[in-house]
């Protein structure tokens, strides 16, 4: 179930390894021919919105290929020290870096992860690049799993070009190569357990009509916000433990043209803050991002006119993502409804990223940086950074704070064994983020898609 960076991995390999393979995935099909380009059309048709209780927008993939066709293809191996707490505090003994070395390589390859070169580093990226050089911080160009790339600067709108190596254009035509059978459109809804094992699925088909797939081993990989919501639609135990990666945009005006939706919309990160791989900060990476008309308005503060005019500026606008490694820890439920209260030391991570992010464009020469919450003025010199901390308190003070690193509700060490097996329900795995215990301070889809290699391979 799902084609993501969990679901799609895992077909794969169950195909190739001669097993029978049902895929089902709740989104559309939609291949790189019918990617418009147009970010109000795909953000409809390839995304999935959701909300916590506390306001944060959440968001996750909605097609074949989930949330691997409108990420960012930044990748990252999975941090030293994550793999450390998951040892030590979760008492998964097995996830050494060795043994989890074979497969991290593995996915590293299958999506062809490169490092960014000079030719990719648009000048978006220059200026947080030159931000952070003038500031002495630790930082660099990110890899990415890309081949070929034009630059066209729609990794989260699907990519034309099929530059982007999605699951949509590697591990689902492997496991169809395979005899894998890919229904899309078609959206899993219960479970049919007895005697302790699972025996069907229970789904609803493109047209509509009921559906089920009997079978001895079903593998979930609808990520957060599908795979917690099932178990417990199937009566199995789940949802705690749910936390993300919380994230808000920085923007600055700069006084020459900046382009920012040209280019990879990711492609340098500053590490200075971080607090994973080596790295002593309190926990927040700072990275460039696209400056999409519909995604840059959702995240500057003001309204009416005031807010057309900074619109107005998009060509002059850099931008920068601040990712929180969070500490805080919520519930999803049965209905898909997900209580998540930021904790006080969550709150000054975000605080720490805007601070920086603005204390790098200004060394970069911006005029000015927008923050995302509501009712600061611009801030124009070393200054006025003193006014973030006053300002932003609450979720609710934000233009936009969301996640899209979803991670928890079926952890393994907890609802799952350390093979990703669902405790006391034969046949039944979890192969996405809702498998993994904490959130990994990165961006995680090589640690999802090296997991689920490892998951399937467990799989007889």
């Amino acid at each position: 179930m799902g084609t993501g960076a969990g679901g799609g991995p895992a077909a794969a390999v169950l195909a190739e390894k001669g097993l029978d393979v049902v895929v089902l995935e709740a989104g559309p099909r939609v291949e790189a021919g019918d990617f418009t380009g147009d970010e109000a059309e795909m953000t409809a048709r390839l995304w999935a919105l959701g909300a916590t209780d506390a306001g944060m927008t959440l968001y996750a993939g909605a097609c074949v290929g989930g949330s691997t066709v409108i990420n960012d293809a930044l990748c990252f191996r999975p941090p030293p020290e994550i793999l450390a707490a998951w040892r030590d505090r979760h008492g998964l003994a097995g996830f050494t870096e060795a043994a989890m070395a074979p497969f991290v390589d593995a996915a590293w390859a299958d999506v062809h992860a490169e490092p960014t070169g000079s030719d990719h580093m648009n000048r978006n990226a220059r200026l947080l690049e030159r931000g952070a050089k003038r500031l002495g911080w630790a930082a660099g160009a990110a890899p990415r799993s890309v081949r070929d790339c034009v630059n066209l600067g729609l990794c989260n709108f699907g990519c034309p070009s099929n530059a982007k190596q999605s699951t949509l254009v590697t591990y689902v035509p492997r496991a169809e190569q395979a005899k894998a059978r890919v229904l899309a459109s078609t959206r899993v809804e219960r479970l049919r357990l007895g005697a302790g094992a699972v025996s069907a699925v229970e789904a609803r088909g493109a047209d509509g009509r009921p559906l089920v797939v009997e079978t001895p081993r079903v593998c979930l990989g609808a990520g957060v916000l599908g795979t917690p919501p099932l178990l417990q639609r199937s009566g199995i135990a789940a949802g705690d433990g749910v936390t993300v990666h919380s994230s808000t945009h920085v923007s600055a005006r700069f006084p020459m043209p900046v382009h920012a939706y040209y280019g990879p919309t990711m492609a340098f990160v500053v590490h200075e803050f971080s607090d994973v791989n080596g790295n002593r900060g309190p926990g927040v990476m700072i990275e460039s991002v696209a400056a999409s008309p519909l995604a840059t308005a959702t995240a500057l503060p003001g309204f009416g006119p005031a807010h057309a005019d900074a619109l107005a500026q998009l060509p002059h606008l850099a931008r920068a993502l601040v990712v929180a490694h969070d500490r805080s820890r919520g519930r999803i439920d049965a209905e898909g409804r997900v209580a998540y209260a930021l904790l006080p030391e969550d709150m000054e991570r975000l605080r720490v990223g805007m601070r920086e992010s603005a204390r790098a464009y200004l060394a970069a020469g911006a005029d000015e940086v927008w923050l995302p919450v509501n009712g600061l003025p611009p801030v124009r010199s070393e200054s006025d950074l003193v006014t973030i901390d006053a300002a932003a308190r609450r979720p609710g003070d934000f233009a936009l704070l969301y996640a899209v690193h979803l991670f928890g509700g079926a952890a393994m060490g907890d609802v799952c064994d350390e093979a990703g097996a669902v405790r006391g329900v034969r046949g039944l795995w979890v192969v996405d983020a809702s498998g993994l215990p904490t959130n990994t301070g990165v961006n995680p889809q090589i640690t999802i898609m090296a997991n689920a290699l490892r998951v399937a391979q467990g799989i007889a």
